[in-house]
């Protein structure tokens, strides 16, 4: 495994944050707000190793049959078909198309859920408005919903102020719902998540991890210096995401 590839780098982020013990406690504050018993077929995109995803399923979804990711990062795909051979989703039928959401080709039957956790902002406004309106138009069931979790910028976020400083998409949750909403969908439920990322005093893992995401457009020197520059500050630690599922 490469020193820099995306999934060791991923898992050596994630320890920076709580974020895993604050989806669970969001997914156990829905479980016991909304019914998706009906939901059998689902659609995950950009899933990296598919740890929330799955997690997502096997509490929300009681009764899906049929679960498709769509990833590209090569080890991410090996980890997340492990994860299916080692039974994480029981009693359904599990696959995976190595393939980037822009190439996803689609399928031939409807789909009952769609999930976007955290990966939207990687990709274009113009390819996100264009499946929102096949989602809407061609892709879900009548009753179909799409799931969406991204950051939001109305309180300060370190990590947004450093992808902002470094050139990357800035792109939030408030812009993606916006995109929705256009695409004729609505907004049937809403959550905040409050978490902690703090990138201060950062290890050579997550300079690289930094660099990935730019495309090794700036020295490590220089992603060190910005970091340390933004997490000086106070409560540049707090980091606030929505989850929001979309109806037609």
């Amino acid at each position: 495994m490469s020193d820099n590839s995306y999934y060791r780098l991923m898992a050596e982020y994630r320890k920076r944050d709580n974020y895993g013990a604050v989806f669970r406690h969001t997914l156990e504050d829905l479980a016991g707000q909304v019914n998706l018993g009906w939901v059998k077929t689902c659609v995950a995109f950009g899933t990296g190793s598919g740890e929330r995803e799955i997690e997502l399923a096997r509490r929300l979804l009681p009764n899906l049959r049929s679960f498709q990711a769509v990833e590209n990062d090569p080890e991410s795909v090996r980890a997340l078909r492990a994860s299916f051979e080692d039974n994480q989703l029981p009693r359904v039928q599990t696959s995976v198309v190595e393939t980037s959401l822009e190439r996803w080709s689609g399928t031939d039957t409807p789909i009952d859920a769609v999930l976007f956790l955290s990966m939207l902002a990687h990709v274009h406004s113009n390819d996100r408005k264009a499946l929102f309106q096949q989602l809407m138009t061609q892709y879900l069931s009548p009753q179909g919903i799409v799931i969406i979790l991204d950051n939001v910028q109305a309180i300060p976020s370190g990590f947004l102020i450093l992808k902002e400083r470094l050139g990357m998409s800035t792109d939030d949750y408030e812009v993606m719902e916006k995109e929705m909403l256009d695409a004729g969908f609505r907004v049937a439920q809403a959550h905040d998540l409050r978490l902690r990322r703090d990138l201060a005093h950062p290890n050579d893992d997550i300079v690289r991890f930094v660099q990935l995401l730019t495309g090794y457009r700036f020295t490590d020197r220089h992603i060190r210096a910005t970091i340390d520059d933004i997490f000086s500050e106070r409560n540049m630690d707090v980091c606030m995401k929505k989850l929001a599922i979309f109806a037609k």
